[in-house]
């Protein structure tokens, strides 16, 4: 029934592999919004950690690296990174996990991608969720089977530390009702920043490397980003801090990618 739709997804979704100098500091997930290749994921996957922090996704010696499957490894650059909004009402910036990068190179071909939305998801709505969440293993767990030593199987690591992952399994699709919808707003009369955006947790769960993919309407566009899987208290005399996942995911709209327009417009 879906099976199009699945389709466009897998083809839009790239593995996100972020280095700083010679070691991985994040994986994720990123889906392209337009066909000159332009990406959207979650700030955190950028950053690798939160709260997100100026110097970490400006730092030159961080490379991001995107894998599409059928495409070589391309290196890409951050557009922006978070919106944070100041208010005196809070002690800390208020952050929003959303990012968008850009290829450091012109392609020359084409992406499949999936249009962006505005039009914010309503309670009770079927979407998709798609991204390369370590649910997604190599068949025979070839990697922990296999030889490193036997000629060629260092490059197959190599390949694979690289994103290539996209190629072996694709992304992993799931569906989900909207259960739960609320629209905040956040204002900065000092300079004049005025954000909308729609914060939604969906009835079914994702893991660690699904950040940054998107979430999708049936029309096949898309309608906001992974943030994070959800989780519950499960607190033990032992643990009194003791969380695990409560299956659900939280996600956000794209609304913040028109803020982020006007501001770069504004100083443009």
């Amino acid at each position: 029934m879906y099976k199009d739709l699945y389709e466009k997804i897998q083809k839009c979704c790239g593995y996100v592999t972020v280095f700083l100098d010679d070691e991985v500091i994040s994986e994720g997930t990123c889906f392209t919004f337009t066909p000159e290749g332009e990406v959207i994921t979650a700030a955190h996957v950028v950053t690798g950690r939160v709260p997100i922090r100026h110097e970490d996704y400006s730092d030159p010696n961080a490379k991001i690296f995107v894998k599409f499957s059928g495409r070589p490894v391309l290196e890409y650059r951050v557009s922006f990174c978070s919106l944070g909004i100041r208010s005196e009402a809070f002690t800390e910036d208020i952050q929003l996990d959303i990012a968008a990068l850009a290829p450091k190179q012109r392609q020359e071909t084409q992406f499949p991608y999936l249009p962006a939305s505005l039009t914010p998801p309503h309670l009770g709505q079927r979407v998709f969720l798609a991204g390369f969440s370590d649910d997604l293993v190599l068949p025979f767990n070839l990697d922990r089977i296999a030889d490193r030593s036997y000629p060629g199987m260092e490059g197959f690591f190599a390949a694979m530390r690289n994103g290539y992952m996209a190629d072996m399994m694709g992304p992993l699709i799931k569906h989900a009702l909207v259960g739960n919808h609320r629209r905040i707003h956040a204002s900065n009369s000092v300079e004049h920043i005025n954000v909308e955006a729609d914060l939604f947790y969906l009835d079914s769960g994702v893991n660690s490397g699904a950040s940054g993919g998107p979430v999708v309407n049936e029309s096949g566009e898309a309608i906001g980003v992974i943030s994070q899987r959800a989780v519950t208290s499960a607190s033990q005399e032992s643990a009194p801090n003791l969380k695990v996942p409560s299956g659900a995911t939280m996600a956000i709209s794209l609304h913040p990618m028109e803020t982020v327009r006007l501001l770069m417009a504004r100083k443009a």
